[in-house]
């Protein structure tokens, strides 16, 4: 899972920068849940984070999964992806991966004196008090920063309590000690109860397999990409089965939504 969580993910042509779909990412979760011939998961996650929304929607099917998961950091498993990474069963990271980064971050433009400057002015007209709240054309009120502060601590608290949730046997006020948005060397996130065992891509296959009941090397994998990009899914099955997956494919229906200032929105990152 490479790029940024986002709900409006995609792939840029020109530099190749690729996103974290979660509609794609839970409809793929569930279709691995469903098929039979699927034994356990393995979530590929190289991530700085993004989009509380979206990442809320990959821990959610994360943790509806009643098969094994378990996630394989790369080098950063970060903010909203380190929310995700936390529902599953199992979190294997690098010594030296960056994993953590529990927190919220919102930043907001104000270009106002610089358009001053160019000469250039906004006419925005607005029904309903706040709705200009974050334009670049002006600074932000104090009111209007404390109503952000309290948005972005109900997210914050959610973020910790989740995490707690699905980091057992680590409590709120614990994972709250640790959401100051650093990340953690894989040894240290280890010793500090974010993740479970330090090793390679290969050492968490063998632990999906070990979740599983397989032998070390009584299992077979079948990599799902999205758009011919970076390996999302490592499923699972046993040698002994149907082979694996052999038609595998989800088709999903998007509409384009309407843009949403990045001002105006807190990130997982």
């Amino acid at each position: 899972m490479e790029g940024v969580v986002s709900a409006s993910a995609s792939t840029d042509p020109l530099v190749g920068t690729q996103s974290v779909d979660p509609e794609w990412t839970a409809e793929a979760l569930r279709e691995a849940d469903r098929d039979d011939s699927i034994d356990a998961v393995v979530l590929r996650v190289n991530s700085p984070g993004g989009s509380p929304a979206a990442s809320w929607e990959i821990y959610q099917a994360v943790s509806e999964m009643e098969k094994p998961v378990v996630v394989s950091v790369g080098d950063v498993a970060a903010s909203g992806a380190y929310y995700f990474s936390s529902a599953a069963d199992l979190i294997v990271a690098a010594p030296s991966s960056q994993v953590g980064s529990i927190g919220v971050i919102l930043a907001a433009v104000d270009l106002e004196e610089l358009l001053e400057k160019v000469g250039m002015k906004y006419t925005v007209l607005t029904r309903g008090d706040y709705k200009d709240m974050g334009h670049v054309s002006r600074e932000l009120t104090e009111e209007e920063k404390d109503i952000l502060r309290q948005q972005m601590d109900l997210i914050y608290q959610q973020f910790i309590s989740d995490v707690a949730k699905a980091r057992d046997p680590l409590n709120e006020r614990e994972v709250e000690e640790l959401a100051n948005g650093l990340t953690f060397p894989g040894e240290e996130a280890l010793e500090k109860g974010l993740v479970d065992r330090t090793g390679s891509y290969r050492d968490a296959l063998d632990a999906a397999a070990e979740l599983s009941g397989f032998e070390p090397d009584g299992y077979g994998v079948t990599s799902l990409d999205k758009d011919r990009g970076v390996g999302l899914l490592s499923l699972l099955f046993g040698t002994s089965g149907e082979g694996g997956l052999r038609e595998w494919g989800i088709q999903l229906l998007k509409t384009a939504g309407a843009g949403v200032s990045p001002s105006s929105v807190p990130l997982f990152r």
